[in-house]
């Protein structure tokens, strides 16, 4: 792939990297299905954890994925704390396993596209020297600001061709939503450690869901959405650091 012109030139992550992405997006979409409260938000927060981790030691970085918990946490969870989150969980969570369950269709792209999504934002800020570290106040509020951009960007793209393209992918792979599944109860339920090494060498179904993925980001109208993602990037937070 290449970059933008009016982007800063950063090297496109490699093939593995995208791949560990893609594994955990896999992940992260086929909690939808998991019918259990608490584990499925368990899963699909270890999952993005992983993506950030993975990340993270790519570009060389020596801290842990707990130092940018802002990129993979969601922000409203943390904000209403634990008791008000199990209350509404419990009393909601057939409704809203329901709910998810029959718009799969499209929600499972759409929740795969944004975990591509925010590990390619990731992946960029570390390369441009950004989230440099040590841990501490100053690199959490960087994180929380590549998130809140991100948001922003994801909401305001049309992400159609993303999202039809990993569709496709996934469409070329039989009994995908079983293998995930039994992917995401054996490996991303256990520890931390375990799903960074799942990620890293996906199983059966898993691995050719990663792969087809994998190719369909490589087609040219793609390739200029996600250009288009990295450029919306620097312009908001580039505005936001200049405030």
């Amino acid at each position: 792939m290449t970059t933008d012109t009016n982007t800063s030139p950063v090297p496109e992550p490699s093939t593995g990297l995208v791949r560990e992405w893609t594994a955990c997006a896999l992940v992260r979409a086929a909690t939808r299905f998991l019918p259990v409260p608490f584990l499925d938000d368990a899963v699909a927060e270890r999952a993005t954890r992983t993506v950030v981790s993975r990340t993270l030691r790519a570009q060389g970085r020596s801290y842990a994925a707990p130092a940018l918990e802002p990129l993979y946490r969601d922000e409203g969870a943390r904000r209403r704390g634990f008791a008000a989150r199990a209350v509404r969980k419990v009393l909601f969570f057939p409704v809203r396993k329901y709910t998810k369950v029959i718009t799969a269709v499209h929600g499972v792209p759409n929740d795969v596209a944004r975990v591509l999504l925010l590990g390619r934002a990731t992946h960029r800020r570390l390369a441009l020297g950004e989230l440099a570290g040590p841990a501490g106040d100053q690199l959490t509020q960087e994180a929380t600001e590549v998130r809140a951009a991100y948001e922003k960007v994801v909401d305001e793209m049309d992400l159609k061709l993303l999202r039809g393209a990993v569709s496709d992918g996934l469409g070329q792979v039989k009994d995908l939503t079983g293998s995930v599944l039994s992917f995401a109860r054996r490996r991303f339920t256990r520890s931390s450690e375990d799903a960074e090494a799942a990620a890293q060498a996906p199983e059966g179904a898993v691995a050719e869901g990663a792969e087809q993925v994998q190719q369909a980001l490589d087609r040219p109208e793609v390739v200029r959405l996600l250009e288009e993602f990295d450029r919306r990037m620097d312009e908001r937070l580039a505005r936001v650091r200049a405030a």
